[in-house]
């Protein structure tokens, strides 16, 4: 009879809780048999202690607060919760254990990898071309670099030292950072092995130097099963409640809470998992316990970023065994996350980059970050989604050094930061969404020009013509005062470029121009293009009023002719 490994949900009771909830290390517990349903044909994992699934508790509509799309609260107490274990059990007697009473559900302990790179193709560009491409140096002139935020690497484990050789010297939070019970305790965070978690680690650092890495070894789990990788997704559980752990403990006040979760790995074929329809279904399943707590580390307030996958049409990864439709499998295309595909430094697709639409959610990927290129040098190329989710993860952690999570501030939600990350990505492909780029590629320099500091300007200095309220229908200091305010500038600014041959404040303005538009961040840029056409050329406007530039004033000289 075969026989599979799975992941088993128990209800509360007070035995299993005072386990899962103890201060004991995680490698000094256990599971006592005793406190396990007795069902024949199943064999429980004694290494693997309880570890608690908060409950989600529904809220209704009158309840829904401001912050858009939480529906649901975190139910924290013991009796509230549920517990996982994990078991080896006979096909066959899957539903004596799933009908048992002390038993909400059995699922299943899916297979998971590293996503790599597509073999054969050498690397395009380097670790420098990327910085350039997200604008890197601009962004950390303002000070998006990271700091005072956290960045998990869930994967096989981070070297320092490897790193520091290769002009990294990165902060690690050892005493924060995770390791699956059983693993060999010398490769212990910092000290891993050379291999897919330290080139991870390298590329998040590209846009995020200056975060704190916390080290969670998930893809080190010494969980036995049908094949090598089996049982890690029970271990992403245990991996996940730690984060948990981190992102409500007690904070001093005005400290900070931002942590961005990167993952590298996922499935590659559904063989792996339980057929869709199954209750124990982990792909499909957003009831499965590893899919419910990554909605609730997100709902504490981590960016979860996650690899769409390398199960591209076009050069699909062998384990993925040409299966290349609907293959964004589980938590990889979970609502609540940020899903990443991958694109070369020319921005095409890269060929492997796994196309949506996902299980989860259908609207996968949501960007595509940069990949194939010459950096950490652990492969020939940091490669496949794997190095285009770490990349984009140190983006957001750029994005977190400015605007920091603050519990209960939607402007600074997970779903906000998701959300301006999707805007601000340089769209490619068909126009909008497409499954191919989702939204489009990262875009480092959008954001920079959404979080530089704005000089204030005088604006009838600088725009004479927009303070008599014509051709445009407004009175700008009226309509917008917080730009008619700054340090006094010189009567006549320095010559910009000029503007298109024969072009004319009134051509610009009337056709041109969208009062509304001047509400966005480019506002400077587009009141610049209206003095280009009108102010320095001299141009004759409609009405016969020519501008004349002299002493500073509001509205500037002119006469009729």
């Amino acid at each position: 009879m075969a026989k599979r490994q799975v992941i088993v949900e128990l209800k509360y009771s007070k035995d299993i809780a005072e386990v899962a909830l103890s201060a004991v290390p995680l490698a000094e517990k256990g599971l006592d048999i005793g406190m396990a349903p007795k069902v024949s044909g199943v064999v429980y994992d004694k290494s693997f202690a309880p570890t608690t699934v908060p409950g989600l508790v529904p809220r209704t509509a009158m309840g829904v607060p401001y912050i858009s799309g939480v529906k649901f609260d975190l139910a924290v107490e013991p009796k509230e919760s549920t517990y996982i274990v994990r078991a080896e059990v006979d096909e066959s007697k899957i539903s004596d254990l799933s009908g048992h009473t002390g038993v909400v559900g059995v699922f299943a302990d899916a297979q998971i990898q590293p996503t790599i790179v597509c073999p054969g193709s050498p690397a395009m560009g380097t670790d420098a071309d990327v910085e350039r491409l997200l604008c890197v140096s601009q962004m950390h002139r303002i000070g998006m670099d990271g700091a005072g935020v956290l960045i998990a690497i869930v994967d096989t484990g981070i070297n320092l030292a490897y790193l520091a050789t290769h002009g990294k010297t990165i902060r690690l939070d050892v005493t924060r950072s995770w390791m699956p019970p059983g693993a060999d305790p010398a490769k212990g965070p910092g000290n891993a092995d050379v291999d897919h978690g330290t080139m991870c680690a390298f590329d998040a650092t590209i846009a995020a130097p200056r975060a704190t890495f916390l080290d969670i070894q998930l893809l080190r789990s010494t969980a036995e099963g049908a094949t090598v990788m089996s049982g890690f997704l029970s271990d992403g559980i245990r991996a996940y409640s730690h984060l948990m752990r981190i992102m409500t403990a007690l904070r001093r006040p005005g400290a900070h809470r931002s942590m961005v979760v990167s993952n590298s790995w996922g499935m590659f074929h559904p063989s792996w998992d339980f057929p869709k329809g199954h209750p124990g279904n982990y792909s499909d399943n957003p009831n499965h316990p590893f899919n419910r707590i990554v909605a609730a580390l997100e709902q504490v307030g981590a960016d979860i970023v996650f690899a769409a996958g390398n199960c591209g049409k076009d050069c699909p990864d062998g384990r993925c065994q040409n299966v290349t439709d609907n293959a964004i499998y589980g938590a990889n295309g979970h609502p609540s996350v940020l899903t990443v595909g991958g694109v070369d430094i020319t921005k095409t697709r890269v060929g492997y980059s796994t196309q949506g639409p996902g299980r989860l959610s259908r609207d996968k990927p949501d960007l595509c970050g940069y990949t194939h290129f010459k950096g950490s040098e652990v492969y020939s190329a940091d490669g496949g989604t794997s190095a285009a989710t770490p990349v984009v993860a140190g983006v957001v952690a750029a994005v977190r050094s400015k605007r920091p999570y603050v519990p209960g501030n939607p402007a600074a939600s997970p779903a906000t930061i998701r959300a301006l990350m999707r805007s601000t990505a340089e769209d490619q492909g068909t126009a909008g969404f497409d499954f191919d780029y989702g939204f489009g590629v990262v875009g480092g320099c959008a954001l920079y020009r959404r979080f530089k500091p704005r000089t204030p300007i005088d604006i009838c200095q600088r725009y004479p013509w927009l303070c008599r309220g014509w051709p445009i229908p407004i009175d700008i200091c009226k309509r917008f005062p917080e730009i008619c305010r700054g340090t006094p500038s010189p009567s006549v600014p320095p010559r910009p470029a000029p503007g298109p041959e024969g072009s004319s404040l009134t051509d610009v303005a009337v056709e041109d121009l969208d009062v509304n538009a001047m509400l966005n961040e480019d506002l400077e840029e587009l009141l610049l293009t209206a003095w280009q056409a009108g102010y320095y050329n001299g141009q004759k406007a409609v009405g016969g009023y020519t501008a004349r530039p002299t002493a500073p004033g509001c509205p500037p000289s002119g006469e009729s002719e």
